[in-house]
């Protein structure tokens, strides 16, 4: 089901919930019986196969070898009935057992840290939930209760608590204990047996999925669109339940700490992530000059951590939260419904959280053991990122000899003056260059790269011409446009000259601009990836010197022998017509195909290094009927 039909969908629940709450739940139940009758086929399937290989076995036991002769003169029929149903009893129960990767972070247990495991104690004997199998510290702002059956699909459900040392760097305990009480609520039924089961139903699903991608043969080929077709409504009809137990999980948060912890602890997660991004981009920002990471990356991070941010950051930081919404890939309602659903004054919903008085989370849970885990998380985190940054290092450094040249001679043409500009905003990013730029831009007229880096050099600067200059650099260059509106959006939504009403309005069109963009692109790219057999082809219309390159590569790949003809038609792509992509059609000779040889003609092909983006297909199978397309074209150019 693609977005757009999805969030239809979500929209006319939404609805249909708020109408009928009883009536809603019992098609939401239905839908899930509908989902075990698939699973209970899926299953079926693989137990009559084994109930089938028994029965052979069990034949042969007892019939006094009778059975083993009658199955020895069937001889081929035998494995051509036989072999097929191993392969899929085989592969099925696999599948079936398969280990699916259980969430990683560094495993804590009560001795090492034994105040955490007392309020998670508290906490359960409250919220009346299950236990935590395993207790995990992980690099990230973020804490989350993940639950996993033990093998695949089979075996009892295990979870995981995830708790980012970052985000409890930043929390008071009860702050951080608010969040995992949230989180925890799903589990424990804060919202009703019904709606915790389906919650818990909703992450069996993804399992479900990633089972069936596990199934071959024609199994996996008939249950797998099943599931396809299944997953995407389960998804929308649960969607609405899901969302409106948020709103239940945090009424259980708030029963354990109390309003205030909760709704401060709302507050202040969304205050530290884009604190925590801020500060990663500060640290990388260092790749250029220093040589090495930095090896105490977490210690730097609890004192910044602790500081209440900027005042007009943090007051952006919760303006945008409030209203922002994570559409349809996300359950969680904005953060302004949250608080009002506390019962949060209104007035009071722009008032950044308290400052932080007394330990942070990670310093009352994790006591002792706090300056083991930040070691390990900073050298986990030096040694991931050790090469690409010496690479990166190592490439400000040439580019720095680069300009060096370029500064100690005159310029050859407008590919080197734009060079030196370019190298120069990047290594020396305190220089004004909008005067220079500007020059250059008059000397060169619609010259988009150059028009993008004066409007970055501008809005940098907080001068609103870049705006404008955005818009010219999208008219000159379409593919230039995701770029373009997160630089706009960007500087929108942190305004150095000071924030404006229309400002947000005019932001959420730079978003809104975006998104319809990505979404052409991913589009387009699915078309291009994916040859369509009943897809329009045109002419190629390409000029003599680029059919003379191919016509050279063409004769020069190998299994040429086994080539009859070989078709070129450029590919209508519906996404973006104006897309210039290609299509290679091969018809083999009556031996070639005989003896086989469709896969290794076009991996040989598909090995050159072609000068424009093409797909190579055989015209056979499945995309035989390009080849009458190919010819109502008239002769090829190859």
């Amino acid at each position: 089901m693609d977005m757009g039909r999805f969030q239809a969908m979500v929209d006319r629940l939404e609805r249909e919930s708020a109408a009928s709450p009883g009536a809603y739940r019992v098609k939401v139940a239905l839908l899930a019986l509908l989902g075990f009758g698939i699973l209970a086929l899926l299953l079926g399937a693989v137990g009559l196969g084994l109930v089938l290989l028994l029965g052979v076995a069990a034949a042969i036991a007892f019939s006094g070898g009778a059975a083993l002769l009658l199955l020895f003169k069937l001889g081929k029929l035998l494995i051509f009935l036989a072999w097929p149903l191993w392969l899929l009893v085989r592969s099925a129960v696999r599948a079936l057992f398969v280990r699916l990767p259980a969430p990683q972070g560094r495993e804590i247990t009560r001795a090492e840290a034994p105040a955490l495991f007392d309020a998670l104690d508290r906490m359960r004997r409250q919220m009346k939930g299950p236990r935590f199998h395993r207790v995990l510290v992980v690099d990230k702002v973020n804490a989350a209760v993940v639950q996993r059956p033990a093998f695949g699909l089979v075996g009892w459900p295990r979870n995981h608590l995830l708790l980012g040392l970052p985000l409890l760097e930043a929390l008071s305990p009860d702050e951080a204990l608010a969040v995992v009480a949230h989180e925890y609520g799903h589990l424990a039924g804060a919202h009703g047996h019904f709606s915790a089961f389906i919650y818990r139903l909703r992450l069996s699903w993804g399992t479900v999925q990633a089972f069936t991608d596990q199934v071959q043969g024609w199994l996996g080929r008939g249950v797998a669109p099943l599931v396809r077709w299944y997953a995407p409504y389960f998804n929308a009809y649960t969607f609405v339940l899901a969302r409106a137990n948020e709103y239940q999980a945090d009424a259980a948060s708030a029963e354990l700490v109390g309003r205030a912890h909760a709704a401060s602890a709302l507050k202040r997660v969304n205050l530290v992530g884009p604190a925590h991004a801020a500060f990663l981009q500060t640290t990388l920002a260092a790749v250029d000059r220093e040589p090495a990471p930095p090896p105490d990356l977490m210690q730097r991070w609890s004192r910044v951590a602790l500081l209440p941010p900027a005042e007009a950051d943090g007051q952006r930081w919760l303006r945008d939260a409030l209203d922002r919404s994570g559409r349809y890939d996300d359950t969680h309602p904005t953060l302004r419904a949250r608080l009002q659903a506390l019962a949060l004054p209104e007035d009071s919903l722009n008032a950044p959280p308290p400052a932080l008085a007394g330990p942070s989370a990670a310093q009352a849970w994790l006591g002792a053991l706090l300056p083991t885990l930040r070691g390990e998380l900073e050298s986990a985190w030096a040694r991931d990122i050790q090469a690409p940054w010496a690479e990166r290092f190592q490439q400000a450094e040439q580019a720095r000899q680069r300009l060096a040249e370029l500064n100690g001679r005159p310029l050859a043409d407008a590919a080197e003056e734009i060079e030196r500009l370019r190298l120069m905003q990047r290594l020396e990013p305190d220089t004004d260059l909008r005067a220079a730029l500007a020059d250059f831009n008059a000397r060169h007229a619609n010259h988009a790269l150059g028009l993008y880096l004066e409007a970055c050099a501008r809005l940098d600067l907080a001068d609103r011409a870049g705006l404008a200059l955005l818009e010219r650099v999208i008219a000159l260059d379409p593919e230039a446009t995701l770029p373009c509106c997160e630089r706009a959006h960007g500087f929108l939504k942190q305004a150095q000259d000071g924030h404006r009403p229309e400002d947000d309005a005019a932001a959420e069109a730079w978003a809104e601009r975006w998104r319809q963009r990505d979404a052409m692109e991913r589009e387009r790219a699915a078309q291009i990836d994916q040859v369509d057999p009943k897809g329009t082809l045109t002419a190629a219309e390409l000029d003599a010197d680029t059919l003379a390159r191919l016509r050279a590569l063409v004769q020069q790949a190998p299994g040429q022998r086994w080539v009859r003809r070989v078709w070129l038609a450029r590919r209508v792509i519906p996404a973006d017509p104006l897309a210039l992509q290609y299509l290679l059609g091969v018809e083999l000779s009556w031996w070639g195909r005989r003896r086989g040889k469709q896969s290794e003609v076009v991996q040989g092909l598909a090995r050159l290094e072609w000068p424009l983006s093409i797909h190579i297909v055989s015209l056979e199978g499945r995309f035989k009927a390009l080849k009458s397309r190919f010819e109502a074209l008239g002769p090829s150019p190859l």
